[in-house]
């Protein structure tokens, strides 16, 4: 038998040995590790429900009309964020919310249907407002007109979508729907596009039409300051 070498002695001596308690135990600490990193996606995403979240844009988004119209060197900025907010609050709801509504709600068809038609109009009166700017002639008639119509649908989506939404979907299904409503604007189109009005070309769109609104808006920005 050969002798063996300090280091061999040593190394055999501090190997730890793996027992079926110390696996156990490791275990246990990867899966608090893993629960914990899941906890931080979350919480990094956010813990609102859907109807929360659209709700609380629903309210910004009709502050921002009236900061849009105000008059001033602000009203460029306050108009490109309102038409950034509208955009990816839509394709959220167009690309998630109104198909789970469709699929779960009594009369879900018809209800999103309705709601669908509505967001096409709006979309179209958004289009021709981006399209004349806030120095543009008719500025403010076109931005009422808007306005008119993108509150009347809100009203509409929260008395009779959210509300049953509320009624029909777990609470722990609407908080998941939160996270998908957040995730999708992060990559969402920055400005209105009237084709893009469904849940298909929502889905199809926002990776090639968010990143390219996201470069105009920043070079425009650049040009501007």
């Amino acid at each position: 038998m050969g002798i063996l070498s300090k280091a061999a002695v040593t190394t055999s001596v501090t190997k730890p040995v793996l027992t079926a308690k110390t696996v156990t135990r490791v275990g246990t600490r990867a899966g608090k590790s893993v629960s914990a990193w899941s906890l931080g996606l979350v919480g990094a995403v956010g813990g609102e429900d859907a109807v929360d979240v659209l709700t609380r844009q629903h309210r910004q988004i009709k502050l921002g009309f009236l900061r849009a119209a105000l008059p001033g060197p602000p009203r460029r900025r306050n108009f490109d964020r309102l038409m950034r907010l509208l955009a990816i609050h839509e394709a959220a709801e167009e690309a998630h919310v109104h198909p789970l509504a469709r699929r779960v709600l009594r009369h879900g068809r018809e209800l999103t249907a309705r709601r669908r038609h509505e967001e096409k109009e709006a979309k179209r009166l958004l289009v021709a407002l981006w399209r004349t700017g806030p120095d543009g002639p008719g500025y403010l008639r076109r931005l009422n007109e808007a306005r008119r119509a993108v509150t009347r649908h809100a009203a509409r989506e929260e008395r009779e979508e959210f509300a049953a939404l509320r009624r029909a979907v777990r609470p722990s299904r609407l908080r998941m729907l939160g996270s998908e409503v957040k995730l999708a604007q992060v990559y969402a189109p920055t400005r209105p596009h009237r084709w893009v009005n469904n849940e298909v070309m929502n889905k199809l769109a926002a990776p090639v039409l968010g990143p390219v609104d996201r470069v105009r808006d920043a070079v425009r920005h650049r040009v501007m300051s």
